[in-house]
Parts: structure tokens; C-alpha cells; sequence
């Protein structure tokens, strides 16, 4: 192997290698040849059960005056998300921001956007059709919105996206 940049180079990918592990994408390969081995540290923790349980956030801003959101609506809404998510109450993290200004649809009449980011569970459209509903449920009552009003984004995170006592979520 040539060295790159005073490292070994990945002899697949032709990419540094700075810890000596296989690289994380092998390349494509003819037919009825071997394949390698290749190692991802989070997804080895996860299989093995030691992976830190997950911390969803979510986010509601709205453009309701404060007075018109209903008072403990943070606390019902992490009530929810772990219902909804499958997560630990305390695990849930959840910011609500009323009063601000908002279009949705191209009008400013009262509306709320929720985003709603976490690790594991909003990856796919079939997971995120089911919380949608169950969100859409939840907030259509609570805030006396029609669905209409409300938009919900999905965020998958990655445990190296999170910091946790001074370190990231991978390490913990």
C-alpha cells in the first residue's frame, strides 16, 4: 500500500485508513467473489444491546398567542411522544414556541409546525405514516387546530449528532 497523506491507504477504497479498520463501504465486486467484512461501531453496539436508549426532540413552534396554548401542553406532548415514539418519558425532549410568526399553506391564520428528531424510529416512510397520524391526533385536540394547519418533519439522527456529557450519544 502507498501511503496518503501519512497514512495507509484503504486498500479498497483508496482512502486513508487512520485506525486500521476495514473501510465502511466496500466496493462493488464481480459476481461470485468474496466480500469483506466491514465494521460500524454504532450498529455493533445496537445488535449487541449495550446502545444507549435514544432521546427524541421535539419542537412546536406555533403562530397561537401563548394565552391559546393550552397550559402543560409540554408535558402531555412528552407524554405522547413517548407513547407515540416507544421511548422512555424521561428520555424525550420537548420545546414548545408559541406566538410566533408563521405561514402555512401561504396563510398566517393559526397554525403549528412540529419537528421531531431522534435516533432509530423516524427513519422510514412506513414508521413515520404511523407516528404522523398518531401526532396529527394529538395535536388536531390539543391546539383546536384542523389538520390543514399543522405540518409535522421527521428528523433521523445519528448518535454522533447528539452531545451528551461532553461527549456524543456513539460513546456513551
Amino acid at each position: 500500500m502507498q501511503p496518503i497523506g501519512g497514512a495507509a491507504a484503504c486498500p479498497i477504497n483508496k482512502e486513508p485508513d487512520f485506525r486500521g479498520a476495514p473501510p465502511l463501504l466496500p466496493s462493488p465486486r464481480p459476481l461470485g467473489t468474496s466480500t469483506r467484512t466491514f465494521w460500524v461501531p454504532s450498529l455493533l453496539l445496537w445488535l449487541s444491546g449495550s446502545f444507549p436508549p435514544d432521546m427524541p426532540f421535539v419542537e412546536l413552534d406555533t403562530n397561537l398567542p401563548a394565552g391559546r396554548v393550552p397550559a402543560g401542553l409540554e408535558k402531555r406532548l412528552c407524554a405522547a411522544t413517548a407513547a407515540i415514539l416507544s421511548k422512555p418519558e424521561d428520555r424525550v425532549n420537548v420545546t414548545v414556541r408559541p406566538g410566533l410568526a408563521m405561514a402555512v399553506n401561504g396563510s398566517t391564520e393559526p397554525c403549528a409546525q412540529l419537528l421531531i428528531s431522534s435516533i432509530g424510529v423516524v427513519g422510514t416512510a412506513e414508521d413515520n405514516r404511523g407516528h404522523s397520524a398518531r401526532f396529527f391526533e394529538f395535536l388536531t385536540k390539543e391546539l383546536n387546530l384542523g389538520q390543514d394547519r399543522i405540518i409535522i418533519r421527521f428528523f433521523p439522527v445519528e448518535p454522533w449528532q447528539i452531545g451528551k456529557k461532553g461527549t456524543v450519544v456513539t460513546f456513551l
